[in-house]
């Protein structure tokens, strides 16, 4: 009769790190939930008549902030990813966040 062998598997992950990456998405989701939201009510009250001179800022802000707790978490998980990988990998890793924050900023410049 032949031996059965258990097999386990390891992982090289820490725990820390995706807990920082869910508490990101989460509140990533939330404040971009809120924004919308905000933005939703905003735009009925000026389809009302109501005009308010800081509530485009508001929004601005809203969205700059969920734009921003989302892109940690992407960046966090894409980093995860590409740290087993070669250097190809890396360089678009790299390269891409370069693009991320220069458009991050070029968007708040406009509002």
């Amino acid at each position: 009769m032949a031996k059965k062998r258990k097999t386990t598997t390891t992982t090289t992950h820490s725990n820390s790190n995706y807990e920082i990456i869910k508490f990101c998405a989460f509140w990533g989701l939330v404040i971009a939930a809120v924004a919308s939201l905000l933005s939703f009510v905003l735009a009925l009250l000026a389809k009302c008549g109501v005009h308010i001179d800081w509530a485009g800022r508001v929004v601005g802000v809203c969205n700059t902030i969920s734009q921003i707790a989302l892109l940690v978490t992407v960046i966090l998980g894409a980093y995860r990813y590409v740290q087993g990988k070669s250097t190809v990998y890396k360089a678009f890793f790299w390269v891409g966040v370069i693009l991320l924050v220069l458009g991050l900023i070029g968007i708040n410049l406009a509002i």
